[in-house]
């Protein structure tokens, strides 16, 4: 037995509530991903972080549309439903395309972020120790637990190895005196560590993309589903009205009225 116009009509409004919920959750997790990605722009690149700025931007959109989504459901007009049906596609087709363009960058990631780097490092190599390019390196060197792009090795040219990668630097001289005399020092590059950070968070941005690509397209069925139960039920309206109509309608014969016969008059 198909649903009748009420059954959708909830259906719709309870799809949009949930889709309402899902843009939250969308908004908190591409914003905390894009948080992570930003605050290693400057050796990433920030082409990197591009998916996870359109999908920031979707659950903007997405908030939006689910509120008209409950207007139109409400107000029952079929052009209205159908215009939200629509507009729920494309909010569903771009989530999907940032699914593969996310993969996409996942897969060149690894190119992006050497050229990136290195760039960067010898931008900042000649730098001074106390610089902001010093200390985004400083930085990347106590938290990843690395030295350089790819070793210590990419210091032999300066002829000396800055602090952070013994697991200090000019950020922890300032509270503290140095206490090391940098005999662990760091072996490992922060290339490799950073593009496996990089990965590791684009492939959530992609799987975030794909989840709700998929749970937000039930809402396109429900909603069509909802236009065309408006129009069967408008269609249904007009017959039982023109019905109405025909079995009240007088009859033409029992309007006639007869005609009497002419008398004759008589001759004399």
């Amino acid at each position: 037995m198909a649903l009748s116009s009420n059954c959708w009509k909830y259906l719709v409004l309870t799809f949009n509530v949930l889709f309402a919920m899902s843009a939250v959750v969308l908004f908190c997790t591409s914003g905390f991903l894009l948080y992570k990605l930003f605050v290693f722009r400057h050796f990433i690149g920030i082409n990197v972080e591009y998916p996870a700025i359109l999908l920031l931007m979707m659950a903007i959109i997405t908030c939006s549309i689910s509120w008209i989504g409950w207007r139109t459901a409400k107000s029952m007009h079929q052009i209205h439903v159908i215009i939200t049906a629509l507009l729920i596609t494309l909010v569903v087709v771009i989530e999907f395309a940032c699914f593969v363009w996310a993969m996409v960058v996942w897969d060149n990631v690894e190119i992006d972020i050497k050229t990136t780097m290195t760039s960067y490092f010898m931008m900042s190599n000649a730098s001074k120790e106390t610089s902001t390019d010093s200390v985004r390196w400083d930085r990347l060197h106590v938290k990843f637990e690395c030295c350089g792009v790819s070793g210590p090795n990419d210091y032999s040219a300066a002829g000396h190895v800055p602090f952070s990668c013994c697991g200090q630097g000019p950020l922890d001289s300032i509270q503290k005196p140095y206490t090391s005399d940098c005999s662990t020092l760091y072996q490992r590059g922060c290339g490799n560590l950073l593009h496996q950070y990089a990965k590791e968070h684009l492939l959530w941005v992609a799987m975030t993309a794909l989840t709700a690509s998929l749970l937000q397209s039930s809402g396109i069925f429900c909603t069509f589903f909802l236009a065309h139960a408006i129009k069967e039920k408008r269609r249904a309206s007009i017959r039982h009205s023109m019905s109405v109509r025909e079995n009240f309608a007088p009859d033409d014969s029992l309007l006639a009225t007869p005609t009497a016969p002419n008398p004759t008059l008589p001759k004399y």
